[in-house]
């Protein structure tokens, strides 16, 4: 005598497919928990991390800064800035890159210079060339005016403006005399504050750079029709044996009252030694 099924064959399969189905559901999701859990497990790792160093930072150097595996972490006008570690790289020692890497050092060592003196400085920052800042402004004008191993009679140390030509200059005894004669000057330089000169000395008997700039200030008095005003710079101090060249760049600059605004001359340039 045979006995009744519980369940019908097509029932048993219907029956035996879901539960297949749901087992493979409950199987995929299980998975997906279990990466997603590792996912914001590691997260709230770093995050812990980060504040943990934020904490010590802050009660101690007042802000976060140094590295975290592949990030840095600066700070800029107050804000915070996050930034991929550099990645070092070889340095090319090519002909081409060698005198491409001393002409920047030579245009970064004479934005420096000038930059530390506040009329040149503010200067810079009301010409018209684009860049962040005096500095940047001073070294993208001059970067490719100069030489391999030295300045050039093209530098600037100040933006174009009023021409300023036949500045009668004179090096003897290791002294370097300028003199301007008002009848020489241009109308509207009469009326300068100050004369700038900046010396630059170097050797050029090394491959290596070898050299020193120094800006020298100067207060002009008012002119006098027909009349001289000479400024003496003793280089004893800075002149070398080894220094076998030299160059000056001189530029005047004043201010107008009323705008209340600096003019300036453009830079004048004379090769002394």
């Amino acid at each position: 005598m045979w006995l009744k099924p519980l369940l019908s064959f097509t029932q048993l399969q219907t029956y035996l497919n879901n539960t297949i189905n749901l087992s493979l559901i409950r199987f995929i999701y299980a998975s997906h928990t279990i990466r997603f859990l590792t996912i914001i497990f590691r997260l709230n790792l770093v995050i812990n991390i980060i504040q943990t160093m934020a904490t010590i930072n802050k009660s101690i150097f007042g802000s976060i800064k140094g590295s975290l595996g592949s990030v840095v972490f600066r700070e800029r006008n107050g804000k915070i800035f996050v930034y991929s570690k550099p990645v070092k790289q070889k340095i090319s020692k090519s002909k081409a890159s060698v005198v491409a890497r001393q002409k920047f050092s030579l245009a970064v060592a004479l934005a420096k210079e000038i930059n530390k003196n506040s009329i040149l400085s503010n200067v810079w920052k009301q010409c018209n060339i684009k860049a962040t800042n005096a500095y940047q402004k001073l070294i993208k004008a001059n970067t490719n005016l100069t030489e391999s191993n030295s300045l050039s009679l093209k530098n600037i140390i100040t933006p174009p403006g009023l021409i300023l030509s036949e500045v009668p200059i004179n090096f003897k005894n290791e002294k370097l005399e300028i003199t301007l004669e008002s009848n020489k000057l241009a109308e509207e330089l009469l009326n300068s504050n100050y004369l700038f000169c900046l010396i630059h000395l170097w050797n050029n008997k090394t491959s290596k750079l070898d050299f020193i700039i120094k800006l020298y200030q100067f207060e002009v008095s008012s002119f006098v029709k027909n009349k001289k005003q000479s400024f003496t710079i003793d280089l004893t101090s800075i002149k070398k044996s080894k220094y076998n060249n030299g160059l000056c760049l001189i530029a005047m600059i004043g201010m107008n009252a009323i705008k209340k605004k600096f003019f300036w001359s453009s830079t004048f340039a004379y090769k002394f030694l």
